[in-house]
């Protein structure tokens, strides 16, 4: 098939197109002032919010798919970012469907995240930030696409993820810095729990959905990919010292909890079909740590 991918300048969109390119062509979407350079992609359109041309270039590559990973994240954002947070994560995606319309691409990913839910046991929209407000914004925008054109929209919404060569700020690169440096680390009390899935099984779950919507296979909405056992931060702080044999310096209740922070992650979510994480947290580290 011929597959569109935005964000594939990212972490899970680099791995995401290495796989993809085994056995599809890959078109990727970039900004003007986006890093291509180190993507194997022979196929890069540059969008500079010119509709008719995204949608001629659709149409002329005969793309099948889209696959929607770009985003703006933000854990707390300032106003200054609002207009940002708008442009990155409602604005794009919208013109991608609209353009998808016009040039009767089949099926379109759309990337979403546990942060919007909130509350574990609700299925009932509760976004934990703006950020997630805004992704859920998005999926809200496309359903009129949906209901006026034959376009079949999933939505796969992600766990925390991890992996090699990731640049992100996420926890485990800083529990690598810390554990390098021997700095003191103040972090919260530490019992939050996490959902982290290690980047492979997130990769997997992506293609066993490309596969599916190739396939025909009539699907819902929406999906989870979640992780088999889920840690608190304490105790991923201990997985990671026992893996890597280094000692981390935390100050546990160094800092409190951040404004809504989530204590229990999304457990309402409806599993990918076909799909199953096979690298557990021990492993996940290992491979994290010897890739790096």
């Amino acid at each position: 098939m011929n597959i569109l991918v935005t964000g594939g300048t990212g972490f899970i969109g680099e791995n995401l197109i290495r796989e993809l390119l085994n056995n599809h062509e890959v078109f990727l979407l970039v900004r003007p002032n986006s890093d291509w350079s180190n993507i194997a992609v022979k196929h890069i359109f540059v969008f500079q919010d010119n509709l008719d041309q995204l949608t001629n270039y659709l149409v002329e590559n005969n793309i099948d798919g889209i696959i929607h990973l770009a985003s703006l994240y933000l854990t707390q954002h300032k106003p200054e970012d609002i207009k940002e947070l708008v442009l990155s994560n409602i604005y794009l995606g919208t013109a991608l469907l609209e353009a998808s319309k016009a040039s009767k691409v089949k099926w379109f990913i759309n990337t979403g995240t546990f942060w919007q839910n909130y509350i574990s046991d609700s299925k009932e929209y509760c976004p934990v930030n703006l950020y997630a407000a805004s992704k859920q914004a998005f999926i809200n925008l496309a359903k009129f696409y949906t209901e006026t054109s034959n376009i079949q929209f999933v939505t796969l919404k992600l766990c925390d993820t991890f992996g090699p060569n990731d640049s992100r700020p996420k926890i485990l690169n800083l529990f690598k810095r810390i554990s390098e440096t021997q700095e003191i680390l103040g972090m919260s009390p530490g019992d939050q729990q996490l959902d982290i899935l290690y980047i492979d099984d997130v990769v997997a779950g992506f293609i066993c959905l490309v596969n599916n919507l190739e396939e025909g296979v009539l699907l819902d909405r929406e999906y989870v990919l979640c992780a088999k056992k889920r840690y608190t931060l304490k105790e991923l702080a201990d997985v990671y010292s026992r893996v890597s044999g280094n000692k981390l310096n935390i100050e546990w209740g160094g800092r409190s909890y951040r404004n809504r922070e989530v204590m229990e992650p999304w457990n309402k979510g409806t599993i990918l079909p076909n799909w199953k994480p096979s690298v557990d947290i021990e492993t996940g580290i290992k491979l994290f740590l010897e890739n790096e």
